[in-house]
């Protein structure tokens, strides 16, 4: 009986499959909301900086891969993750398993919870964090801008961060394509898969409004980093492949810098979801944090900065990626809004890093 069960069941099955996926790409779908172009602006500044936090510049990393989903056993533990990261000054990181909720463990470092949404052949993949459950990718062979839509819509209907993730890794997010999607909260500028500034500006041209993100998205710690963590007492897998193939990893070298009333997941939360942070891409990982002050507004239109650290060029830039004005060696500055500037945002170049600002844009 169970092998003319099987008989007429497994031919049906990749027919399900197909049916199911169709079903998906026709019905999960949101219409397109862009802004037309100049939308924002109308006047009043938008400050992303504007509500003083307790704790300023907290050291975080987001978008962190592990070993706790069932298909990357090879990967580091969290443990492993968690105290190479506390060991050179971070505070709060995110683990971002492919569609798995991953944990901090208790110990020396706070943690929000997230996962990377999408497994898909175009890897169209969005860190969503703030989550307490997972949505899984309905999309795995194709997905139209109205399909991604949907899903980011989804997400912000339960409260959650969403990040556009490496849109330039094999052009799983090409320009018109990111053109035609809003909502979501930030999108992953700073990347080891490539730096993405023209695709951020040509974007907030359009008044499509989104923060930058910088992350590692780390899938290996660095061979020198991961020897000094393991306790593994008999040679893992994990450790033979580590010495092996010398991996090298892209960690320790890109992070967020977040204003927070605490550490707490709601305060991180509110924080990044208003703006209240800088994106950091560090030379190499063994060079000095840079140290910043304040971000901000003031006089009405004037936009400033003030850093700790003397930068080596200070850039502010503009619609279309056009270079508003620029200082040499100088902690403090500031620039003015011109009445036809749709945004303002900051970008340093330090000895050690460089480091962007959230937009200032009129509403």
């Amino acid at each position: 009986m169970w092998k003319r069960v099987l008989i007429y069941f497994l031919p049906a099955l990749p027919l399900f499959l197909l049916g199911w996926i169709a079903w998906a790409i026709l019905f999960l779908r949101s219409p397109l909301k862009t802004k037309p172009l100049g939308e924002w602006n109308k006047g009043e500044l938008s400050n992303p900086y504007a509500t003083s936090k307790k704790k300023r510049w907290i050291k975080a990393a987001i978008h962190l891969h592990t070993n706790r989903a069932w298909f990357t056993p090879l990967r580091n533990s969290p443990e492993e993750v968690m105290e190479v990261y506390a060991n050179h000054g971070y505070e709060l990181l995110s683990f971002t398993d492919y569609e798995k909720i991953t944990r901090i463990p208790s110990g020396k470092i706070a943690g929000l919870s997230g996962y990377e949404w999408g497994r898909n052949f175009r890897k169209r993949h969005m860190t969503v964090l703030g989550a307490r459950e997972v949505d899984h990718d309905m999309f795995p062979l194709y997905s139209s801008p109205e399909n991604i839509q949907w899903e980011i819509d989804l997400q912000n209907k339960k409260g959650n961060f969403v990040t556009i993730n490496h849109p330039s890794l094999y052009d799983s997010f090409p320009l018109p394509f990111l053109e035609k999607l809003s909502g979501y909260n930030a999108i992953e500028v700073l990347s080891p898969f490539g730096d993405i500034l023209e695709y951020w500006d040509r974007l907030l041209s359009l008044g499509v409004s989104s923060f930058c993100m910088a992350s590692d998205d780390l899938h290996y710690l660095p061979k020198e980093e991961y020897l000094k963590v393991t306790k593994d007492s008999f040679p893992s897998l994990r450790e033979f492949a580590t010495k092996m193939s010398d991996q090298d990893g892209e960690s320790l070298m890109r992070y967020v810098l977040i204003n927070s009333d605490s550490l707490e997941e709601k305060d991180v939360l509110s924080s990044l979801k208003s703006g209240n942070y800088a994106c950091v891409r560090k030379m190499d990982r063994v060079l000095a944090d840079p140290k910043l002050k304040i971000f901000g507004i003031r006089n009405g239109k004037e936009v400033y900065y003030e850093f700790e650290d003397l930068p080596l060029t200070v850039d502010f830039i503009g619609k279309n990626g056009k270079l508003l004005s620029r200082s040499y060696g100088q902690k403090k500055g500031s620039y003015r809004f011109q009445p036809g500037d749709l945004y303002v945002r900051i970008q340093i170049v330090f000895p050690t890093a460089v480091v962007l600002s959230n937009p200032f844009y009129q509403k």
